[in-house]
């Protein structure tokens, strides 16, 4: 009979996250597609009017993006290794 996959040997269990890198993971990832999809809506715009300057613009919307998404998870790393 097979184990349960909780108690298999590649399983590992985390400690419970807190209420307040949840909420912040939470708002993170809904500013995140509200932003984003008006970036890219924005960023087409500008790409197909050929205006380079409000696209580059509008691309480093993508950046911040990534960067408070890669700053919460590794927060939630670091919370669930320390």
């Amino acid at each position: 009979m097979r184990r349960p996959w909780e108690h298999s040997p590649g399983y590992h269990e985390w400690p419970s996250s807190t209420p307040v890198i949840d909420a912040v993971g939470s708002v993170v990832a809904v500013a995140s597609l509200v932003i984003g999809a008006h970036a890219a809506i924005f960023f087409a715009a500008a790409v197909r009017d050929g205006d380079g300057e409000t696209a580059a613009e509008n691309a480093k919307f993508f950046v911040a993006i990534g960067i408070a998404n890669g700053a919460v998870d590794a927060l939630r790393h670091w919370r669930r290794h320390h």
